[in-house]
């Protein structure tokens, strides 16, 4: 299995582990790498586990980062590509329900292969023998497709309010169930997860977004009553099973921007809450600025009324859709391209009008038209300045009631009429 590692990994991994055991220590590639390498994915990250403590880790290689020494964890960087090397541990009491009150140092991998999550993240791998260390039935588990504890969930679960959250992550990024016994102890220990930060469950529903199923975890967060222990003034949308077809879309969202994945998150946990009220929740959840942005925008389009006929007015496309997403776009720097195949996944109804629009490059915002500041200050020396925003909404309606009005002499002359009739 070692093999599938790709290069430079395997040769630094190599060169990791030679280090390590010919200074008379153990050394193993374990946890979610030897996991994924299990299921014939390449792992995003490696991390390794040793016998050795970080104090030697340090003497044995050039460079070295103290990401976690406290916990036993170093950086080590081979090529500037980081690998995070942590000396076997025996966690003692969680009393925050986040970390360990303290940190005793191991004496075998074994010890430190049963402190872990779920069976499935507890298998070790030797790098130059390729055996693999499977000591919880693990990778049974991963054939089976089944999220398990390690030991009772209950008490896992005690000791880390993250593993539930987890739990849930997994079974979307994976499409994997978890196992019953497990999942009822989510609910069981929600007061303990309640304690975990906003940003850790951030972090996992991003985890989750760029997944296989992230409908999976909207599905157990709202289930299992995990979300209102984060957002408790907002009552969900459990008739989401009647969503289906936002979920699927979820699924199958491109993945390149993150701000859009999380609008039709947004909108699949709760479809008709107002892209404001989303914008409060997602900032309460500290999503970054930029996310909160492309997350409402796209909501806004989301919650704009059905037709009610076919063919809506090419005047109020421009005006009220076309026009508000190349401001949001400009002020974004992003590209077009990125948001049309979000809202054709969700089945949006002006799509193919505003796509056909678009392509004709009409003038939507004030920038594009052909007359200005400059140009009004030039033939209205005498018009007051704070009158000039006024005039040129004006003319920009007229624009997007006819895009070929947008020429000098046409706006000249409608100004020349409604300054006459101010």
């Amino acid at each position: 299995m070692a093999g599938q590692v790709p290069e430079p990994y395997l040769g630094h991994l190599r060169f990791i582990h030679k280090t390590i055991t010919d200074a008379g220590f153990e050394c193993y590639l374990v946890g979610g790498s030897v996991r994924d390498l299990y299921l014939q994915k390449t792992p995003k990250e490696y991390d390794l586990t040793t016998s050795a403590l970080p104090t030697k880790i340090k003497s044995l290689f050039q460079s070295v980062i103290d990401t976690g020494i406290k916990h036993g964890t170093v950086t080590v960087l081979i090529e500037r590509q980081p690998y995070e090397i942590t000396t076997y541990r025996i966690d003692k009491d969680y009393t925050d329900g986040r970390r360990p009150d303290q940190v005793e140092f191991g004496q075998s991998l074994s010890e430190d292969l049963k402190r872990r999550d779920f069976t499935m993240n507890a298998l070790a791998l030797h790098i130059l023998s390729g055996e693999i260390i499977d000591e919880h039935g693990g990778r049974r588990d991963i054939d089976q497709q089944i999220i398990r504890t390690i030991g009772s969930p209950i008490n896992r679960f005690t000791e880390d309010g993250l593993r539930p959250v987890r739990a849930m992550r997994f079974a979307s990024t994976l499409n994997f169930q978890i196992e019953a016994e497990t999942k009822a102890a989510i609910s069981k220990t929600s007061h303990i997860t309640a304690k975990i930060s906003v940003e850790r469950l951030q972090d996992e529903i991003i985890k989750s977004l760029v997944g296989a199923k992230p409908s999976i975890m909207i599905r157990h967060l709202i289930e299992m009553n995990t979300l209102s222990l984060f957002v408790p003034d907002l009552v969900f949308q459990i008739a989401y099973k009647a969503n289906e077809h936002s979920l699927e879309a979820l699924d199958n969202l491109p993945k390149q921007n993150l701000g859009y994945l999380i609008g039709v998150w947004a909108y699949c946990v709760h479809q008709k809450l107002t892209p404001d009220h989303w914008e409060t929740i997602l900032t309460k959840l500290k999503f970054s600025n930029a996310i909160c942005k492309d997350a409402t925008f796209l909501l806004t389009l989301l919650h704009y009324p059905s037709p009610i006929t076919a063919n809506i007015d090419d005047y109020l496309i421009r005006k009220t859709l076309l026009s508000p997403i190349k401001k949001h776009l400009s002020q974004r720097k992003l590209p077009i391209l990125g948001l049309w195949p979000v809202l054709e996944c969700l089945g949006w109804p002006y799509l193919k009008q505003c796509m056909a629009l678009w392509e004709e490059n009409p003038p939507l915002l004030l920038g594009d038209l052909k007359i200005n500041g400059s140009d009004l200050q030039s033939l209205y020396p005498s018009l007051p300045k704070q009158r000039y925003g006024d005039l040129l909404n004006q003319l920009l309606d007229q624009v997007l009631l006819l895009p070929k009005n947008n020429n000098f002499e046409y706006l000249s002359t409608q100004c020349a009429e409604i300054i006459g009739n101010l």
